[in-house]
């Protein structure tokens, strides 16, 4: 499926750039070309379309649904809401010395419930899972249109598990830890870099997308410290957000769909958008990337047994 977005075509086209990446590099016999001092003054700038492959949203949708389904369900009573807390938050000594592995998956399906510890109710909680839950619908159904569901899935659910093993090796003990939030920074971390690879495509409005990226992150993991600081017993996971972010950054640098522009072979006034970095390319690297965190799974279990 191909996706059709406008640009600007005169600095694409015109404006020298370095060649290191093939967005950096203008079309050839663009019709749309001219030399910059031909364009009247005033003039308003020329726009093309660009066609660039798509999908359809469905997985996002789906681990939407998923999260919500069992916040609900848990704020049916006092009872599933701790049963099912209990059973999958990840919590360090039950992951390394009972070999509870799934809690690293479940914990990212799991959220703040709706009652406090003496069973009341405690509605402010659900913010967490509001907050998680907005920020994937608004940044994941983007991110799978360009990514493609696998791309898409492998980036939530590997940059998620890679912030559900950095929080279990280095928060204490006594800590439970739930919530989207690493696999959500992992969709951030691959939007960023995806826009890293179109800088010169997505010009100033990229710069400043990238920056709020970044500015997100830095208030995120402010807010985590000033958590600290919280008698109520509910803390940020920095660990667990940093963790997802780096897993983003590095399995998207890597298997991130980068395109490159051409004349559209049947529209003479359309640039063509194709991707010339296909996953098949990189299962290798998938696959050594789960293998690390297998491996540091089995370090903690070294390290819990010292």
């Amino acid at each position: 499926m191909m996706g059709i977005i406008i640009i600007e075509s005169r600095p694409l086209m015109n404006d020298p750039q370095p060649d290191k990446h093939p967005l950096e590099q203008a079309p050839k016999r663009h019709p749309l070309e001219q030399p910059p001092a031909s364009r009247p003054a005033g003039e308003p700038r020329q726009r093309v379309n660009l066609r660039i492959p798509s999908v359809t949203p469905k997985a996002t949708y789906v681990l939407i649904a998923i999260n919500v389904v069992l916040f609900l369900l848990r704020a049916f009573s006092v009872q599933i809401d701790e049963q099912l807390f209990l059973w999958g938050a990840n919590h360090a000594p039950d992951i390394f010395q009972k070999g509870e592995y799934y809690r690293l998956l479940t914990a990212m399906f799991l959220h703040a419930g709706v009652y406090n510890e003496n069973g009341g109710f405690a509605l402010q909680y659900s913010i967490h899972i509001i907050s998680n839950m907005y920020v994937l619908y608004a940044v994941g159904m983007s991110m799978e249109r360009l990514f493609g569901h696998t791309r898409f899935l492998i980036v939530y659910l590997l940059g998620g598990l890679t912030g559900s093993i950095v929080s279990a090796l280095l928060m204490g003990p006594n800590v439970y830890s739930v919530g989207a939030s690493g696999a959500v920074f992992a969709i951030l971390g691959a939007e960023f870099v995806y826009l890293w690879h179109h800088r010169q495509l997505m010009g100033a409005a990229g710069r400043a997308r990238r920056q709020s990226l970044v500015a997100l992150a830095v208030i995120t993991f402010i807010g985590g410290l000033l958590s600290q600081l919280s008698s109520d017993g509910l803390q940020i996971d920095n660990w667990g957000h940093a963790g997802g972010l780096v897993g983003g950054l590095v399995l998207s640098w890597v298997i991130s769909p980068i395109l490159n522009l051409r004349q559209h072979p049947d529209h003479p006034n359309e640039l063509l958008g194709e991707d010339i970095n296909p996953l098949r390319k990189h299962y290798w690297f998938v696959s050594l990337y789960a293998t690390v965190l297998v491996i540091l799974t089995f370090v903690g279990v070294f390290l819990s047994r010292r």
